[in-house]
């Protein structure tokens, strides 16, 4: 789900910031380090939001747009879950990056009860299956 481009981009931020927490770990004790560690601790503290909204916004909000799509185009208007399928494809535009996870969650169920009804009214098994 995630590109590899992404995930080694994920990985060489984390083992960065692993390696800075090393660093600050050995010097914590260290009175004449304290304004470094402030230092540090903030460059962590930076390197993980971005990596955590280049995560939500790259990989998640693709994901969110693909189950929605496919959402809205395999129910055939009287699946029971209509009003959620409008209500997340009218609000991904304007999602803030936290609420992607949850809204993926939503979008997931909807899938799933999909492919149970599809799977009962339909003669062929779903082309996701």
């Amino acid at each position: 789900m995630i590109p590899h481009d992404l995930t080694q981009s994920i990985k060489v931020s984390l083992k960065t910031a692993t390696g800075q927490l090393g660093y600050i770990l050995s010097k914590i004790d260290d009175v004449d380090q304290v304004e470094n560690i402030l230092l540090q601790l903030k460059a962590v503290q930076s390197m993980l939001t971005k990596t955590t909204y280049e995560l939500l916004d790259d990989a998640y909000r693709k994901a969110l747009a693909e189950r929605i799509s496919s959402a809205y185009q395999s129910c055939p208007g009287d699946c029971g879950n209509e009003e959620t399928i409008e209500k997340l494809r009218k609000l991904f535009p304007e999602l803030k990056l936290e609420e992607v996870p949850k809204k993926l969650r939503e979008a997931r169920m909807v899938e799933e009860e999909l492919k149970k009804f599809l799977s009962e009214r339909l003669d062929t098994p779903s082309p996701r299956d």
